[in-house]
């Protein structure tokens, strides 16, 4: 048998790594060597394969029996490869080099086999943090199980509220404000969608027909928020979940009587079916970008916030990147009278929150997510709070990968097309029905020949944004950093 030498030992058991059953080839154990490069083979094609269907396979280890698999194989493939590399060190027989080789390529060999093995325990790792974090935030399984054949159950659309609540720490004993309202409607075959964005100062808003809210307060009546409670929110649409929560003697006691009024109140201002919620709190977003590392956002001018108090500041004007505190404060600052520098009214604090929530969608790249991924996870069970089932991600997700390649419009209901304090519902639903049937003719541009119903997308002023509010958008954020012409 050939004698090897310490640098062969060492390159040989290095290109074990990369072709396992190399070196039992090359010792001779032709026989081990051709089913350790065929089960290599076969694996290397199963992760050709998922790569090609990676959207599919994304929805499918949000399962939590597919994730507890993945961890299970995570395992028993990091603790075969390292397997495979003391293997192949053994066969090469390095008991006839001297004392110090022995102890160098032993060394080597140990070093390879724990390396090899790290990326499958981080992934298995990942896996349980996945599956621990996921199970916090989506609710169990609906009673009737999903046809995942037909998930969707013959809809054209998905109607899906994103809203924005005001959970701070410091707000213990008072109930949420839903402070950013938006529904996002999406077509299931194309992912063509429309944002609708409200204002969360409109009044007078309709309940569900036959809802308990609705026999206690039919129109044009609508119901009173103590101060107390909401902080003179009074009848205002961002008051909705906090008048069902804290009357659970009207709105009735389920524990979802909150989300479920508010759904309903905006199916009867936009004419859809809401079928699910997502609440996403504000401060909770702020661990979010702090777990992202800050967010680059466009700060068109200088932003005061907490003006007169300890803790407030400036955001100053530029290309920055914002902490969790800047960029949270960015979103929610209010016009300050008397101060040197902007402030906001409810409408352009709404388009501020729009173009934060769109900074960080364009942060969440595979390599930032799985580098912070612990973080995130841990931020976002503090985060999110949703009806969406969580058998459902495994059709949702690549429905929101098909999303992200298609069309999406945008709809602001503000003034000066809109007023809030006397709102023409019939009005807005007309303009949701025009604005979905559009959706699908969007066109990137319109400089040449613009129309009341459309816009180009190149402003970049939230204030000029507010102004355009009667206009359907291509969804792009106002404050993002302009891009170097090339």
């Amino acid at each position: 048998m050939r004698r090897w030498t310490a640098p062969s030992v060492i390159g040989w058991t290095l290109a074990s790594v990369v072709v396992p059953g190399i070196v039992h080839l090359r010792a001779g154990r032709k026989r081990t060597g051709m089913i350790m490069m065929g089960i290599f083979g076969v694996l290397l094609i199963g992760a050709v394969i998922a790569l090609i269907n990676r959207n599919a396979l994304a929805g499918l280890l949000l399962d939590p029996t597919w994730l507890a698999v993945l961890t299970g194989l995570c395992v028993a493939a990091g603790l075969a490869w390292a397997g495979v590399v003391i293997s192949s060190y053994i066969v090469l027989r390095p008991a006839r080099l001297g004392k110090w080789g022995q102890l160098g390529t032993a060394t080597v060999a140990g070093v390879l086999a724990v390396t090899v093995a790290l990326p499958f325990g981080l992934a298995a790792t990942t896996a349980r943090t996945s599956d621990d974090a996921i199970g916090s935030v989506f609710k169990s399984s609906p009673s009737k199980p999903i046809d995942h054949r037909n998930p969707w159950q013959g809809r054209d659309r998905l109607n899906i509220a994103l809203l924005g609540g005001d959970g701070a720490a410091s707000r213990k004993g008072v109930s949420i404000r839903t402070d950013s309202i938006n529904v996002v409607s999406i077509d299931v075959r194309t992912g063509n969608s429309v944002v609708l964005a409200l204002p969360r100062e409109m009044e007078n808003a309709p309940f569900a027909p036959g809802s308990a809210l609705a026999r206690r307060f039919p129109p044009p009546k609508n119901f009173y928020l103590p101060p107390a409670q909401g902080r003179g929110s009074a009848d205002l649409l961002n008051a909705v979940w906090a008048y069902a929560d804290t009357h659970p003697e009207v709105a009735g006691h389920s524990p979802e009587r909150a989300p479920e009024a508010v759904k309903g109140t905006l199916g009867q201002i936009l004419g859809l079916k809401i079928d699910y919620y997502m609440l996403v709190n504000m401060w909770g977003v702020a661990r979010l970008i702090d777990a992202l590392g800050g967010v680059t956002i466009n700060v068109e001018q200088d932003v005061c916030y907490g003006v007169g108090r300890s803790d407030g500041g400036v955001v100053k004007a530029g290309t920055r990147t914002l902490d969790g505190n800047e960029a949270l404060w960015y979103g929610r600052a209010r016009d300050h009278p008397g101060s040197t520098c902007a402030g906001a009214d409810n409408h352009t604090r709404m388009l501020r929150q729009q173009c934060v929530m769109s900074a960080m969608l364009n942060q969440l790249n595979p390599g930032n997510v799985l580098l912070k991924f612990n973080a995130l996870a841990k931020a976002a069970k503090e985060t999110f709070r949703t009806d969406i089932p969580r058998d459902l991600l495994q059709d949702l997700v690549p429905l929101a990968q098909q999303v992200k390649g298609a069309k999406v419009a945008k709809m602001n209901f503000v003034p000066p097309a809109y007023n809030p304090a006397y709102p023409d519902y019939p009005r807005i639903r007309k303009a949701v029905r025009a604005a979905i049937a559009r959706s699908g003719k969007v066109v990137r541009a319109q400089a040449a020949t613009p129309s009341p119903t459309s816009t180009p997308t190149t402003t970049r002023s939230p204030r000029r944004i507010a102004q355009q509010s009667d206009r359907l958008d291509t969804l792009d954020s106002a404050c993002a950093p302009a891009k170097k012409k090339t």
